[in-house]
């Protein structure tokens, strides 16, 4: 046998025997908080059970990363649907800088907040945060368009409280425990949300709010919608049935982030429902049947085949 056709066979063999290298991509996340946990969870699953490696690109704000996944310097993305839907069309957080080039890959699980005051108080709707005081964040933020919102389903406005700036969700919490503020927003169940029942003499209690005035709410915080929370012990300060605020987090990519990756990507997820629920609170209510809910905004051609594929697409 010739020396070539024998390397070339001994050649064939070990490229058949090496296993395929997994290609590595990149997924925008923050360096702290729910966002955080969810990168990293998305991350590792994806990692384990499809053929990409995907490596958390964490920063400081949502904002950081989201252009950077426009620009396709980074392939995959989270965020909640309010920042996307802003990112998408230039408006809001994102005023005059439109990121045409998001695409939806999956609906992650609903976020469920709402606000707290303390439970001795005598508050019992947003009206009654007339004239008391109220963190207020920087105009555009993400803070400032829910506190905003909220204001708004009681027909009310800045101008109807006494605002406490405040630079961040942490510090406004703190506000609240230390007594600076009359009322807070806490993601329902959440670590906070418990650690805020404990904290506060009395415990807290959630307002509900009005059903009727969701049309202006969605002016701040368009996709959002309203959810009835019953009262239950891994709920603390829902004391009887309460409207609070829910929108969902979803999972994103660069339109030229290939279709085969988005597939392959979007595939992971679908299959490990039972994982990402065990990995942490913030996962609650995720199911692969949902992944496909309409977000107002386009979807990613290569998760579009992969729900096609299992029949949660919808025309």
């Amino acid at each position: 046998m010739g020396k070539t056709v024998f390397g070339t066979i001994v050649a064939t063999a070990i490229l058949a025997a090496t296993p395929v290298l997994a290609q590595t991509v990149g997924l925008g996340s923050t360096t702290r908080g729910g966002t955080s946990q969810i990168g990293k969870s998305i991350s590792a699953v994806i990692s384990e059970v499809s053929k990409l490696q995907m490596r958390p690109q964490e920063m400081a704000n949502t904002a950081d990363y989201m252009p950077l996944v426009n620009a396709g310097q980074i392939e995959f993305g989270i965020a909640n649907a309010v920042q996307t839907w802003f990112a998408y069309n230039g408006k809001g957080m994102s005023e005059g800088k439109p990121m045409k080039n998001l695409r939806i890959a999956s609906v992650l699980m609903p976020f469920r907040a709402g606000w707290i005051v303390p439970r001795n108080s005598g508050i019992t709707s947003m009206k009654g945060m007339k004239g008391k005081r109220m963190p207020v964040f920087k105009a555009g933020t993400l803070g400032d368009h829910v506190l905003k919102a909220f204001l708004a389903n009681a027909g009310m406005t800045y101008d109807d409280v006494i605002p406490v700036p405040v630079p961040n969700f942490p510090r406004m919490w703190n506000s609240f425990k230390q007594g600076t503020t009359d009322g807070t927003l806490v993601v329902v169940g959440s670590k906070t949300n418990r650690e805020m029942d404990a904290t506060v003499k009395g415990g807290v209690q959630f307002i509900s709010f009005d059903a009727n005035k969701l049309d202006v709410m969605q002016k701040w915080m368009p996709g959002m919608e309203l959810f009835n929370a019953k009262p239950s012990p891994k709920l603390p300060g829902v004391l009887s049935d309460v409207n609070v605020m829910m929108y969902d987090y979803l999972f994103f990519a660069n339109d030229k982030t290939s279709d085969a990756q988005v597939y392959e990507a979007v595939k992971a997820l679908y299959n490990s429902e039972a994982k990402l629920l065990a990995s942490g609170p913030f996962w609650k209510g995720f199911t692969g049947k949902r992944m496909a809910n309409r977000a107002d905004l386009p979807f990613h051609p290569g998760a579009i085949k992969f729900f096609k594929e299992v029949g949660i697409w919808k025309e």
